[in-house]
């Protein structure tokens, strides 16, 4: 049932009677002998307040860190000299003639609907991993073209290293 016009401007009396209340002793927690109920509740809303804080520099904090490790992680590095062990790069049987295809392509540039009929692959997922492993190594760059994403042969990677493949 809504509340009559009266009702509201009686509730409303009363409100502004407590802001004075609250505002004469400086915004303070009234005593618990002059009205027990609103005492209790302030006191509530302002253990629930610390709580929140709380939890919310926690959370702040965790995130900072997780955003600390992630930029360290993705921040390029600055070129090393290579080292012994960093020269060998092992490839699989399949990957070795996915990349002697490419480097000896017309246009040494090739897409994965090119690398599923070289390996008969039944759906291009399949060339696409490969190709993006590869991708990751740093054996091969990729560029877009519209829709259309072209691998090619990354030489200055290729003469640094030893790209060590099982023989045939």
């Amino acid at each position: 049932m809504p509340l009559g016009k009266d009702q509201i401007e009686d509730e409303l009396t009363e409100i502004k009677e407590k802001i004075k209340v609250l505002s004469e002793r400086g915004g303070r927690i009234p005593d618990e002998s002059s009205s027990p109920g609103v005492a209790a509740y302030i006191k509530f809303l302002v253990e629930e307040r610390e709580r929140t804080n709380k939890l919310i520099v926690g959370l702040t904090e965790k995130v900072s860190q997780l955003e600390q490790k992630l930029s360290s992680e993705y921040e390029p590095q600055e070129a090393q000299p290579l080292t012994g062990s960093q020269l060998e790069i092992p490839l699989s049987e399949v990957d070795a003639r996915i990349l002697d295809f490419i480097a000896t392509s017309e246009k040494q540039m090739v897409c994965a609907d090119q690398i599923k009929e070289l390996m008969n692959y039944r759906g291009r997922n399949a060339a696409c991993a490969r190709l993006n492993a590869m991708c990751k190594i740093g054996l091969l760059r990729k560029d877009q073209f519209g829709h259309k994403v072209y691998y090619r042969f990354d030489a200055g990677k290729a003469t640094k290293a030893l790209i060590i493949s099982p023989p045939q």
